[in-house]
């Protein structure tokens, strides 16, 4: 009796569970849900000045989303428009925002909701976003190369001990790695015992693919459809802009984000937040664009930086001083960059020079990763031998980030043609200048001509008078001379 007791309360628990989840609800139910939550997010975005997003305000947060080239964004552009003492603390792990510091600058992985643990009014938002498919690739690379560090026998005994190490803060301890990370390890572990167990090769046998190893390590097409991925990273651009990851401040963003995956025609609604929100934003950028990201965000802020005295000043307002002093500055930051005077071009130069360098050392960390650890490599080339037809289902699984890729796509475009003819303008100003100088240089020269050969024929008019007159003088004395000559002696 008291078993069955048991068990009927157990499966009512489950059965709570899951419609809390979304799995019971109905396609009314959930639509009820969605849509109010819908309506709140809506009206906060009211709150945000209509004509004014594209001002940077008191607060510049970077909304960094998971495998977006976010780093580099950040460490390469990003820390060089404020000084130190300017930067947010660090918030990666939890956040450390005060607003009696009077920061400038905050980064972290938070979704949009940390909007309501921050002053909304005086914060500019910019974010990037890449296509879902080499998103989630990118995704799958980085959870196996962390977890495989785990497989070295130096650290298969000293997991707590790495947990408060520095390399623990930047990985482990960080939404969604926290997450992921401790599951392939534990996946990764059971491959190698089945390996052991079973006097398995260690090395790549025949046919052998990176992303279908399965011997090894967890295969890309099995990856795909997890649990963790399906809540965590197919979608996951929308919802984090939606504010309903499972790392959100929305009260009952699980719930809502549940219902999305049960009954997909409900995402319309979390497209339409996301992409109202992205257009308040101050700049949105593409990871596929990723340098043309950085000079077009540069040059918007750049003018409004310069106008409140900070570090930057416009191309077309440098001075050779300035120039100088950009070149001969001393490093300031971690990334080995000046920051006094420093123009957007140079601006520019310093990101492509950090973000060269920061690939090729996540390049290497990778390779030194797996090396020592799996008998696999990740690059694009071997992307390519993964079959369509897994792409295609990512496509299907991350319908919302596709969309919303898509958006920002032609968003982007706009961007960069209204910077495009910022600078064609810019140069034409610059060509008129300068066709406007070498006309009057040319006018000067020309009045000089006429000057010179005006006064080069006025000179030889006082010579001619002169010779003429002192050719009368001559006819008139040789005249008296003759005249004196013929007269008789007396």
């Amino acid at each position: 009796m008291k078993l069955s007791t048991f068990l009927l309360l157990l499966c009512a628990i489950f059965i709570l569970q899951d419609r809390a989840f979304g799995g019971e609800y109905t396609s009314e139910e959930c639509s009820a849900i969605v849509k109010r939550w819908e309506g709140h997010a809506i009206s906060q975005l009211s709150e945000l000045s209509e004509d004014r997003h594209t001002e940077l305000k008191e607060l510049l947060y970077f909304l960094h989303v998971p495998r977006t080239g976010g780093r580099t964004f950040h460490q390469c552009l990003l820390r060089n428009l404020y000084p130190r003492e300017q930067l947010c603390n660090h918030s990666y792990d939890k956040l450390r925002f005060n607003a009696k510091s009077h920061c400038r600058l905050l980064v972290s992985h938070d979704d949009y909701s940390i909007l309501s643990t921050l002053p909304v009014r005086s914060i500019s938002i910019v974010t990037n976003l890449r296509h879902p498919v080499d998103r989630v690739f990118s995704a799958y690379e980085f959870t196996v190369e962390v977890a495989a560090r785990f497989l070295r026998p130096a650290l298969r005994s000293k997991v707590d001990a790495l947990k408060a190490s520095k390399m623990a803060s930047s990985t482990l301890m960080i939404w969604p790695w926290s997450i992921f990370v401790p599951w392939m390890r534990d996946d990764l572990y059971e491959r190698g015992k089945h390996r052991i167990s079973s006097a398995q090769e260690k090395t790549s046998p025949e046919g052998f693919s990176n992303y279908n190893a399965s011997a090894f390590v967890m295969p890309f097409h099995e990856f795909i459809h997890q649990h963790l991925v399906t809540d965590n990273i197919h979608n996951g651009e929308a919802f984090q802009i939606a504010g309903l990851t499972s790392n959100s401040y929305t009260k009952g963003a699980e719930k809502i984000r549940r219902c999305i995956v049960h009954h997909p025609h409900l995402g319309a609604h979390v497209l339409n937040v996301a992409k109202m929100r992205l257009d308040k934003m101050i700049f949105v950028g593409l990871t596929e664009k990723h340098e043309d990201s950085a000079k077009a965000f540069a040059h918007i802020v750049a003018k409004q930086i310069h106008a409140r005295e900070e570090p930057i000043i416009s191309t077309t307002q440098r001075s050779p001083s300035a120039v100088s002093e950009l070149r001969n500055s001393a490093s300031d930051n971690a990334t080995g960059f000046a920051k006094q005077a420093l123009t957007v071009d140079g601006l520019i130069r310093a990101y492509e020079k950090c973000s060269g360098r920061l690939r090729s050392i996540q390049a290497e960390h990778r390779i030194v990763s797996l090396k020592h650890s799996l008998p696999i490599s990740f690059s694009e080339e071997a992307r390519l031998g993964v079959p369509e037809q897994i792409l295609e289902e990512i496509k299907k699984l991350s319908a919302l980030d596709l969309d919303l890729f898509e958006y920002v796509q032609h968003r982007f475009k706009q961007q960069s043609s209204v910077y495009n003819s910022s600078q064609n303008n810019i140069s034409q100003q610059h060509a008129t200048r300068n066709l406007t100088t070498e006309i009057n240089i040319i006018k000067g020269q020309n009045m000089i001509n006429e000057g010179l050969q005006r006064g080069f024929g006025y000179t030889k008019l006082v010579l001619i008078s002169v010779l003429y007159l002192m050719a009368i003088g001559v006819v008139v004395s040789i005249g008296k001379f003759v005249l004196s000559a013929r007269r008789p002696a007396r």
